[in-house]
């Protein structure tokens, strides 16, 4: 029991503290957007696109609806939409299924 306590505690604090990553761009002439991660301190991720097919993503302290698109996920604002979530979220599930079996 006491391995299954320290593994778990071990992972809570491996996380660590909670920063967003955002996708960043601006799109250039050519209408194509090179995307790079950017961590931000606080704040929300946004996206925010035209007709004219000009993207911006980054991130920004407060969200105003209506003008663009926000989310508040780790690059939550990709250009496919996946949700890429935390690999230890998605393996988590199945070390705790071995550990407490």
């Amino acid at each position: 029991m006491n391995l299954q306590v320290s593994v778990v505690l071990l992972f809570i604090f491996l996380t660590g503290g909670y920063s967003l990553k955002c996708y960043s761009c601006k799109t250039d002439l050519t209408g194509s957007c090179a995307a790079k991660e950017e961590t931000c301190a606080a704040g929300v991720c946004y996206t925010i696109g035209s007709s004219v097919s000009i993207t911006v993503k980054g991130c920004i302290p407060v969200c105003v609806p209506g003008t663009m698109s926000c989310c508040d996920t780790d690059l939550c604002n990709a250009a496919d939409g996946v949700y890429k979530g935390s690999f230890l979220l998605l393996v988590s599930p199945l070390l705790f299924y071995f550990l407490f079996q």
